[in-house]
């Protein structure tokens, strides 16, 4: 086996993961640059004098190569080393250490000393992250603080979280993250990067994309990995994921309404999303269209809620307007219910609250009443998921 490290000249090699590995993934697909996929065995990281491991050996890295071109714009860097005596976190990298072994198509070679984690690898990145035994004091009171200030925004006047409700909630937020980034990844959407410049980057979102990842994929990759409670936390984030989202809005709105109330969610039925609505023969003298296709859809109960995002309030123009005017009246007139979501109306815990009460009582199920602690967590879940601005739709492009 010739191993992928093999350098006469002694270079140190920079294995990139987790939230860098995702922002190069953006980065390299909006460029349409695919790089050369490790398809022929499985490999370790390399022995610690082939690999970065210092903040030193980092900023030598950076000197040399322009990190900047493929998409690893944030520090700290994630990057894989491979045991816990090369472990550091500085202001430059920070260091996870990775044992096990990885299958094939788990990097993409983008400089002969530059592996970028791809989606699949990512993924698992994102979910096996250990949580820490304990926070450190400065990120306790940070997270403590941004506790209060949202619960004070919603109106809660329970008491502050414990340290051990902390830490709760960071196990949560690693779940929620890992599956968010999977949705994104299995989603008809994209970030794009936008006005890079001094290591910093603006992104906006272009939209009818083909996916980057399908679950199938994923799960098939899962299988090569040694059983692990880290791969069934994967399997579960990949459960808990929705293939073909049209937007970072939609991904909000099916995680927080699917997610359980002892993660902050609503615990409703999953939907199905962007699901098929046929016109039938008998049923086309009524209709605008043949063929129609719902944001989140729950069939059974044949209710249908539809995100409006920016461009269908802002610019849209008349015949979008009347265009998704008919597409309703023929929903509501074949017997469906229909209901009809802004970012206004669900930017707060509160709105969102309400329309799942509305769902709830469309489909016939009860919500499950939330402690006071899951509040919190419904509080933080909303902020975590909701997209900080209204995207600005780009012209549709195909990678």
């Amino acid at each position: 086996m010739t191993s992928p490290y093999d350098d006469p000249e002694g270079k140190t090699y920079a294995l990139v993961s987790h939230e860098s590995a995702v922002e190069a993934i953006w980065s390299l697909a909006a460029r349409g640059w695919k790089g050369v996929l490790w398809d022929e065995d499985i490999w370790l990281v390399p022995a610690a004098a082939s690999c970065v491991t210092t903040q030193g050996d980092f900023k030598q890295l950076a000197s040399e190569i322009d990190l900047l071109s493929f998409g690893i714009y944030k520090r700290p860097v994630d990057l894989l080393v491979p045991n816990k005596s090369c472990y550091s976190r500085g202001k430059s990298a920070r260091f996870h250490v990775w044992r096990d072994f990885f299958p094939p198509k788990s990097f993409v070679r983008v400089h002969d000393r530059v592996f970028v984690s791809t989606p699949y690898f990512a993924t698992v990145q994102l979910a096996v992250a250990k949580p820490a035994s304990r926070l450190s004091k400065e990120r306790a009171q940070q997270s403590a603080e941004l506790s209060d200030r949202l619960c004070k925004e919603a109106g809660l006047n329970g008491s502050s979280p414990t340290a051990k409700d902390l830490l709760a909630w960071e196990n949560i937020e690693r779940f929620v993250r890992a599956t968010q980034v999977l949705c994104d990844f299995m989603g008809t959407y994209r970030y794009v990067p936008v006005c890079e410049e001094n290591e910093t980057v603006e992104w906006d979102v272009v939209f009818k994309t083909k996916p980057i990842v399908s679950r199938t994929k994923l799960v098939d990759y899962l299988r090569q990995m040694p059983a692990s409670k880290g791969i069934m936390r994967t399997r579960k984030v990949a459960d808990a994921a929705f293939e073909g989202l049209a937007s970072p809005m939609e991904t909000m709105l099916a995680l927080v309404l699917s997610l359980p109330t002892n993660m902050g969610g609503f615990g409703l039925p999953r939907p199905q999303v962007n699901y098929e609505i046929k016109v039938g023969e008998e049923d086309k003298s009524i209709s605008s269209q043949n063929v129609m296709y719902a944001d989140l859809c729950w069939p059974d109960q044949r209710l249908v809620v539809e995100y409006y995002g920016w461009d269908e309030h802002f610019g849209a123009g008349k015949h979008k307007v009347a265009s998704d005017a008919n597409r309703s009246n023929t929903l509501s007139a074949l017997g469906w219910t229909v209901l009809h979501v802004t970012y206004e109306q669900i930017r707060t815990t509160e709105g969102i609250s309400l329309l799942a009460r509305q769902i709830a009582r469309c489909v016939g199920e009860a919500l499950e009443v939330p402690t006071e602690l899951e509040q919190i967590w419904r509080v933080r879940l909303v902020s975590m998921l909701l997209p900080p601005l209204l995207p600005k739709e780009l012209p549709t492009v195909e990678i």
